[in-house]
């Protein structure tokens, strides 16, 4: 097998190269990375190349989680995916300093005190970089869309998505509850959050922290205190927020938008196998 870098346009080209010379050829699309496998063998597209740790943790959890009864009994069900919500009426301003509260190690706590995961793989879990403790967990949801191409004609669209993808949801509903939660402890001073941390006035009242503080605490969650200044929130036409900070010193930016190469290339793909292409 052969690995590149992903890249949209490099993608696409060969897609059509393959497509336009009557190959047959099947498309394998996911989260971070895209496959393509002709006669000749595999050519494999990576966003990131993620260590070897990341691969264990995620095969600890996937093992935990399929194993207990709670992990189960999740599966069964469907899951909201909400991780952003925002005062109702929130309109742009600019700010010196804001505060943020953000939940440390969320998703893989989160696991520990539902009875998802050993004692054995949290602290595994805790080991961990954030950037290495993110993907691992979030390989409960891995899914992949297979594009068959029989003489450079689409043929079939199989989409696989993995038995363990609810209990990923669930850990988002259980975080966003969470945030609700502080949301509604915090009232007028509350701005918005974003998946496991939540923004509010820099002159809130100390007893309504302390009552978020209290409320953390007592669902076993580990917290820290993130320095925000220079804060701007802006929204456009369509209803997007972008927002643009300095954080602990670093200058951050921030848009609830979705759009990256993955979506591109799925698109692309799509388009085509609908004919949609060869129409324009």
């Amino acid at each position: 097998m052969i690995r590149y870098e992903r890249d949209a346009e490099a993608l696409k080209n060969y897609v059509k190269f393959l497509r336009d010379n009557k190959k047959t050829f099947v498309v394998r699309h996911g989260t971070y990375t895209t496959t393509i496998e002709t006669e000749h063998g595999k050519n494999k597209y990576e966003t990131h190349q993620f260590s070897d740790r990341v691969f264990i943790a995620a095969a600890m959890i996937r093992k935990d989680v399929v194993n207990s009864e709670m992990g189960q009994r999740i599966m069964e069900l469907p899951h909201e995916k909400i991780n952003f919500g925002h005062h109702q009426k929130l309109e742009p301003f600019k700010a010196d300093e804001v505060l943020n509260i953000d939940i440390s190690g969320a998703y893989a706590t989160c696991l520990y005190v539902n009875g998802l995961i050993t004692d054995k793989t949290f602290k595994y879990l805790k080991k961990l970089r954030k950037d290495e403790r993110l993907p691992s967990v979030g390989m409960l949801a891995k899914s992949a869309c297979l594009w068959k191409y029989d003489e450079g004609e689409c043929v079939d669209i199989v989409v696989e998505r993995s038995k363990t993808a609810q209990v990923f949801y669930y850990l988002i509903e259980e975080i966003n509850y969470v945030m609700r939660s502080i949301q509604w402890e915090l009232g007028k001073h509350f701005y918005f959050y974003w998946v496991d941390g939540v923004f509010f006035a820099k002159d809130t009242p100390k007893r309504l922290i302390t009552n978020v503080e209290n409320l953390l605490i007592s669902k076993n969650y580990l917290y820290k205190y993130e320095e925000v200044k220079n804060f701007k929130l802006s929204k456009n036409k369509q209803g997007v927020y972008t927002i643009d900070m300095v954080k602990n010193g670093e200058i951050k930016k921030y848009q609830f938008q979705d759009t990256n190469n993955g979506k591109e290339i799925a698109n692309y793909l799509m388009q085509i196998s609908n004919g949609e292409e060869r129409k324009n």
